[in-house]
């Protein structure tokens, strides 16, 4: 096992070129298919398919505009080709067991914000590698389908793009022209029992990132929203 200091660890990103990197989570893991047959508990073969993942936390736009996230286009694919991906190169700092820098082009799979009535706005980026199968020789192309998810919307409540997130509002919207919405509450007894009721909009998303932070148009709002990004490889 290795210790990683966070603050010996830099983290380069073109996606987070001006820092507000708060966390980050990386991982390899493998999915085992073992292949049995008649006859015996011993495996025929073994099929074993890698990916690498990521997930990137960080903090929205200061109040000067500086620092926070790029956005990152979702257009869904309309050609055999990869969709865009986000690089990443991870300088670990790390004592007990030596960890080396590694660079990786990620695909983004999910996004979201979030940020409290009085709080700092953060972004949390969910990243994921094409399939690594050893023995496959062919080439992987990884599609992107329609970005869709949830946002906070109502009073109280930040605007879409203040939280990084850009809603094709045709698309988005219902056969009649009406916007999607579902409704959530509760209270509970006590003094002062103070509960909460929440209005979460559904909707087809375009891009995501570059959201706030900190800034005095956003004081006294809350912030959530949370998208899904569909990866399809094709094996060819």
């Amino acid at each position: 096992m290795a210790v990683i200091i966070g603050a010996g660890t830099t983290i380069v990103s073109a996606q987070f070129p001006n820092g507000g990197i708060l966390s980050v989570n990386f991982g390899f893991s493998p999915n085992v298919q073992r292949l049995f047959v008649l006859g015996s508990f011993q495996p025929y073969d073994a099929i074993v398919q890698k990916t690498r993942t990521l997930t990137v936390n960080v903090y929205g736009r200061r109040q000067d505009g500086s620092g926070g996230s790029l956005a990152h286009s979702l257009t869904p694919s309309v050609s055999c080709a990869d969709a865009d991906t986000v690089s990443v190169t991870i300088n670990p700092a790390s004592c007990v067991s030596t960890l080396l820098p590694f660079t990786e082009s990620y695909f983004v799979n999910s996004y979201s914000y979030q940020k409290d009535a009085q709080g700092y706005g953060q972004e949390s980026w969910g990243m994921t590698t094409k399939p690594i199968i050893p023995t496959y020789t062919g080439t992987i192309i990884m599609l992107r389908g329609i970005a869709e998810g949830t946002i906070g919307t109502g009073d109280g409540t930040m605007a879409a793009l203040d939280m990084g997130v850009v809603v094709d509002e045709t698309a988005s919207n219902d056969a009649l022209g009406a916007q999607i919405e579902g409704q959530s509450g509760g209270v509970s007894a006590g003094s002062p029992g103070i509960g909460n009721f929440d209005i979460s909009r559904f909707v087809v998303v375009t891009s995501v990132g570059n959201s706030l932070g900190l800034d005095s148009t956003i004081d006294g709002k809350t912030g959530n929203a949370s998208i899904s990004v569909p990866l399809t490889p094709v094996f060819t």
